[in-house]
């Protein structure tokens, strides 16, 4: 079961670990931000559609809480209550933060992501477009997230220890 976990939230932080991987080949080759292609890769391009997969789930409040929720159950499954409760806290947490911070140490001078989507930023060739942009808007989704996540954990957490910790005969 927890290889069922692993896969879940491979998928859930995969995109965004990916992007943290391009960010870092760039860093390796000393690409610095701005609109100028990287030694002729197209790194920008690679970085706009992991920011935009790491988006599609991470972005979505329904969506993230059910893959976490899955994520969780194959933990009580495992009869790991505690990570399965931490589970919920964690991943649609993780979700936001890990390509909203790839975003930002992306960023430069004439790059700034904002809330209302203006600007374009080109980054290593590429155009960012809404990739970007939606890192602006990550704080406000994980102050709406944050509470549902926080009351599934506690349910998981209790029904966890009650139904599915392993018991001392």
């Amino acid at each position: 079961m927890l290889w069922i976990w692993l896969a879940i939230a491979a998928a859930l932080l995969g995109p965004a670990l990916l992007a943290w991987g391009v960010r870092g080949f760039a860093f390796v080759l000393s690409c610095e931000p701005g609109p100028a292609i990287c030694h002729g890769m197209p790194l920008g391009n690679y970085l706009h559609s992991l920011l935009d997969l790491a988006w599609l789930i991470g972005t979505n409040t329904f969506e993230t809480l059910m893959v976490a929720l899955a994520a969780a159950i194959a933990a009580l499954f495992a009869k790991r209550p505690l990570f399965a409760a931490l589970t919920l806290l964690a991943l649609p947490l993780a979700a936001l933060i890990l390509p909203s911070f790839a975003v930002f140490y992306s960023t430069y001078a004439d790059c700034m992501p904002n809330e209302a989507g203006v600007g374009d930023c080109v980054l290593w060739g590429s155009h960012m477009g809404m990739a970007f942009h939606r890192a602006a808007m990550a704080p406000w989704i994980i102050y709406a997230i944050m509470p549902f996540a926080f009351a599934l954990s506690l349910m998981v957490g209790a029904i966890g220890f009650v139904f599915c910790r392993e018991r001392n005969s």
